[in-house]
């Protein structure tokens, strides 16, 4: 195969060109990004189970847009009616079916009424409370006061000092394979709407479609942004460190290619780039540029000792390539190892991790053979440059490896120890806006619906008719009260139970949901199940989203009324699906090991380089644990991801250390295994350091991101690229040398 690449370099550009300029126009015409959270966290739970439940037998509250109305005073006159006005013109809204707000409530029940209407099904329906004859007789002021008094579920809909309102979109459902919520040009279409009432009162999107929303353009301008920072800084790194622009781009070129083909691939297949797959295109160029620069200082050195570049290419294919072919390999089994950690949508990770990292091994086997072949200086008298400052750490590598090898391998051992502990005792957690900056609108929002309101989180108890039958009888009253009564006790702004099975009672004889959408919002379907919506902040952990759910569910069960009510959500879901997506996502990596590590046991035919191979890749994983265990915070996504690429780069280094290794063995079977050592670090420590710099360099600019966890995932992988470089080159060749055989 070798020659065959090194000498068909014009067939090979030629077509690397089309395809190229292919993926190209379907990566910038085609490429989707979706901040959907729930895609994620599809499974078999309960919780899941759960939640469609909840979706498809009352209303999918997932879909629901929040629009938060800031004033100085809802009650003055013209507000109050420049609001009813803006309620008018959403209903023609692009998108919108109902817009549901303090003038959706329902009068309250007349107590003498509602008896005889509960006991005999007649009377007629109630009107809406704010419309009602009797509250147009009192002042706005008194009005909205007495709606906030009188009618549950007020108070998060209307703040006290009655400076904010929610008003909740309820849309037409979405196409399938579309995001859900008001596309962008709907969003400005509304924005355009209450413009016209600005000198009345502003407007802002909230919840969880709106947080979503601002995680998809964010992903967008991020991946556009600090690919392009990255990609020119990389080169000028490149350039500084080999001295030539045309190693500079020799380099440089297949990692950006491979992420190109990357992304045509997902155009074609019409697969999204979420918050999991978004690391795949940072995988790739890493993997890319690793086994591109190794491959690169092979061909220098094959020139450097007299050889033509084509021979030179040919040679660095033979000898470099089978390495590289092993890195990106195990690393793609990697993630099919990640795949298997449980969760279904944990497969589109798997399967697109893996298909993107043959796509990098590709680009660099084919592209950069061919670059070299037409950008390489041909004069004989052209030298490789290879800095000094790449060859330093070769010296003390060689010194720890061949003179104190025993203290080396101790040192691994304690630490490993050290770290396994922490990796074992580190808690997981997820907090939807960790993916929000500090000082986004849509975050400053949140905390002030939480403040003013009680938070605009998706909580729901759903309590089925105690008799099983349509309507609420004497008995059914009493009980739903008793489990309204148990569940105020956990709740963080309680709900006075007598006006709200009052309320429930009316709901059952309101016009259909069909004529009024409030029905949906509370009443099931079929009429036997009714929904309490529980005040929610959307700032929580996960885990203090689950410990007040569950805090909830075991007052129930204290007070005799274990199964009476359910509960679901989007946030229930977020937060306890999220963590164990996170351990999920940790099970399927220490699998993704153990694949590695078997798979490289049966691919060079040894045991002892299997267990050569663990702590060295082991430790800079645990260690991005540890800073986290140090820093007293719980294990995030971002830092799972971290991981992947931290396992990713140091399997890599390893890898074309033991091939240069046993390279050296071969070539001269009568030296010492500490010399062919010796040799192998000399050989592959320029390599392996201009990588970690380049890289590094890359990753840089993942500081420019507007997004936390992408900031914070570039801190953390430059962390595991130097510890990888050092246990790469101080802790393996020390665990090579003592488990290794010479070959025959």
């Amino acid at each position: 195969m070798a020659p065959r690449i090194a000498h068909r370099p014009t067939l090979i550009a030629t077509l690397a060109a089309i395809i190229t300029i292919i993926a190209a126009f379907l990566m910038v015409t085609e490429t989707r990004f979706t901040g959907d959270i729930t895609e994620n966290l599809r499974n078999d739970s309960d919780t899941y189970q759960s939640f469609r439940a909840l979706e498809e037998n009352f209303h999918a509250f997932s879909g629901d847009e929040n629009i938060l109305i800031r004033t100085e005073d809802l009650s003055d006159p013209k507000v109050y009616e420049s609001f009813q006005n803006f309620l008018l013109d959403l209903q023609f809204a692009p998108q919108v079916t109902a817009a549901v707000s303090i003038f959706s409530l329902p009068s309250a029940p007349d107590p003498d009424v509602g008896q005889a209407t509960a006991d005999t099904g007649s009377g007629s329906p109630a009107g809406f409370f704010l419309t009602s004859p009797k509250a147009q007789a009192l002042p706005i002021r008194e009005r909205l006061l007495q709606l906030r008094s009188s009618i549950p579920l007020a108070g998060r809909m209307l703040s006290e000092d009655l400076k904010a309102t929610i008003v909740v979109l309820m849309l037409t459902p979405a196409e399938e394979g579309e995001p859900r919520g008001l596309s962008p040009q709907n969003v400005e279409e509304i924005q355009k709407l209450a413009a016209a009432y600005s000198d009345a009162f502003s407007i802002s999107f909230a919840g969880i479609p709106e947080i979503q929303r601002t995680i998809r353009s964010t992903l967008y301008s991020d991946q556009t942004k600090i690919t392009i920072a990255s990609t020119i800084l990389c080169i000028l790194v490149a350039w500084t460190i080999f001295r030539s622009w045309r190693g500079a781009i020799i380099c440089s070129l297949p990692p950006i290619i491979g992420a190109v083909w990357y992304f045509g691939v997902l155009a074609i297949f019409r697969i999204p780039v979420d918050f999991l797959t978004t690391i795949i295109p940072t995988m790739v160029i890493v993997v890319s540029f690793a086994d591109g620069v190794h491959l690169y200082m092979s061909i220098q050195r094959k020139r450097s000792e007299g050889e033509d570049i084509t021979p030179a290419i040919s040679h660095a294919i033979a000898t470099t390539g089978p390495a590289c072919f092993l890195a990106s390999l195990t690393t793609a089994l990697a993630f099919v190892g990640i795949g298997l950690g449980g969760v279904q949508t944990m497969h589109r990770l798997a399967i697109t991790g893996s298909f993107g990292i043959m796509l990098a091994f590709l680009s660099v086997i084919l592209l950069l053979p061919t670059l070299a072949h037409f950008l390489l200086d041909r004069r004989p008298s052209a030298k490789a440059h290879i800095p000094a400052f790449l060859k330093a750490s070769a010296r003390p590598a060689i010194w720890l490896a061949t003179s104190f090898r025993r203290p080396t391998l101790l040192f691994a051992l304690v630490l490993s120890v050290f770290l396994i502990t922490i990796h074992i005792i580190l808690p997981a957690s997820f907090r939807v806006t960790d993916y929000l900056a500090e000082d986004t609108s849509i975050r400053q929002d949140e905390i002030y619906i939480e403040e003013k309101l009680g938070g605009s989180g998706q909580l729901y108890a759903i309590i089925p008719d105690p008799d099983g039958k349509k309507g609420l009888s004497t008995t059914d009253r009493t009980e739903i009260a008793a489990i309204l009564a148990s569940l105020n006790k956990k709740m963080t702004k309680p709900l006075d139970p007598e006006p709200v099975v009052g309320w429930m009672r009316q709901l059952d004889h309101l016009p259909s949901a069909d004529e009024n959408p409030m029905i949906s919002r509370f009443v099931s379907k079929d009429g036997k199940s009714y929904l309490i919506p529980i005040p929610l902040g959307t700032m929580l952990a996960g885990e203090q989203i689950s410990g007040y759910a569950e805090g909830l569910l075991t007052q129930l069960k204290q007070d005799g009324l274990e199964g009476k009510a359910t509960l679901a959500g989007l946030s229930l879901l977020t937060g306890r699906e999220a963590p164990q997506l996170i351990r999920d996502l940790r099970k399927g990596l220490m699998s993704a090991i153990a694949i590695v590590i078997l798979s490289i046991m049966i691919i060079v035919r040894s045991v002892r380089v299997g267990i050569a191979f663990m702590l060295p890749n082991l430790i800079p994983i645990m260690t991005v644990e540890a800073y986290f265990w140090i820093v007293d915070r719980p294990l995030s996504m971002t830092a799972v991801i971290a991981l992947t690429i931290a396992f990713g780069i140091a399997v890599d280094n390893s890898i074309h250390l033991l091939n240069q290794f046993r390279h050296t063995s071969k070539a001269e079977p009568g030296q010492t295994m500490e010399l062919s050592m010796s040799h192998a670090i000399s050989a592959i420590t320029p390599a392996v350091v201009a990588t970690t710099l380049l890289l590094v360099a890359g990753l840089c600019m993942t500081q420019l991101s507007s997004m936390p966890s992408v900031s914070l995932f570039g801190r953390l992988v430059m962390t595991a690229l130097f510890v990888a470089l050092l246990a790469d080159l101080f802790l393996l060749p020390s665990f090579l040398l003592a488990l290794e055989r010479k070959p025959k």
